[in-house]
């Protein structure tokens, strides 16, 4: 239980597997998201034991100003028309299994003073995750295939660290994303590891290897478009750095330090009330797994 591996340990060279992700149960992560130069937010993520052996992964992305008109899609418009600069709130709790794989993951998103504007639940059962789509009012239910072992992320979460990580190597994952509507609720996408580059990380060059995410789907769309995000690594295998394109926005998201991490995550997490387990039974959960 000390590690979330949100997909079985197969072959790490294997061309086209993705590479093992990674976090050290009860101990949280912590993003400053940006556009341009401007500080909008946060993003934090942490594994804890869950009820029956199981682990959750509880995520949170609360952002203050965001220019969501130009990032939201148009079946969106009814729900954010002429209300200006937003605030948005999601909060997700992914659950895996005693086995490690996916079981159910959940996202409540709300936007300004509207209640669960987006609510998404999934729920894997016979080879499928079947989802609950609710936009306002509407709902809609749809069935995705869902291979044994796979791996499903977030589009505004990132990996904590991506581990085995080596120019040149490739592969695809799952994405699911409360912004795509129905038809783009999950998303396969493909990375490649492009490169390698230095990055200015809190005043210290840091070695990082470049990963680009693109969509699957190339039917009419140049290379450009199909990019979904940029990702670098640092050599411990940890995730410093994300870029996101969600329409006409670059949202980045920068890693932040362990001190500010342990101040920042409690208040934004909230696990006493949203974690299946009590402080005292994840705390003798953790204790039994080691």
């Amino acid at each position: 239980m000390s590690w979330l591996v949100s997909s079985k340990i197969l072959p790490p060279f294997f061309r086209g597997e993705p590479p093992r992700t990674g976090m050290n149960c009860n101990q949280p992560v912590c993003w400053r998201v940006l556009v341009g130069d401007e500080h909008i937010g946060w993003a934090v993520s942490q594994a804890v034991p869950g009820a029956e052996g199981s682990t959750e992964l509880h995520s949170r992305v609360k952002l203050d100003n965001v220019p969501l008109a130009r990032m939201a899609p148009r079946w969106m418009s009814t729900v954010i028309d002429n209300i200006g600069p937003l605030e948005l709130d999601m909060r997700s709790r992914t659950t895996l299994d005693s086995l490690g794989n996916l079981s159910v993951f959940e996202t409540n998103v709300t936007v300004n003073d509207l209640p669960s504007a987006i609510l998404m639940k999934g729920t894997v059962d016979e080879g499928k995750i079947r989802l609950r789509l609710q936009y306002g009012e509407v709902v809609h239910r749809l069935d995705y295939p869902w291979p044994e072992h796979a791996q499903l992320g977030g589009k505004l979460t990132p990996d904590a660290k991506l581990l085995q990580v080596y120019t040149g190597r490739k592969w695809q994952k799952e994405v699911y994303n409360p912004f795509g509507g129905p038809q783009g609720a999950i998303e396969v996408i493909e990375a490649e590891v492009v490169g390698e580059e230095a990055l200015l990380m809190n005043g210290e060059l840091c070695n990082t290897r470049k990963i680009e995410f693109r969509s699957t789907d190339t039917t009419g769309v140049s290379s450009e478009d199909r990019r979904r995000s940029v990702v670098w690594v640092d050599e411990e295998g940890y995730v410093v750095r994300q870029e996101i394109n969600l329409m006409d926005v670059l949202l980045r998201f920068d890693r932040e330090s362990e001190s500010a991490t342990a101040e920042i995550a409690p208040e934004l997490l909230q696990l006493d009330e949203y974690a299946t387990l009590s402080p005292k039974e994840r705390a003798e959960a953790a204790a039994t797994s080691h």
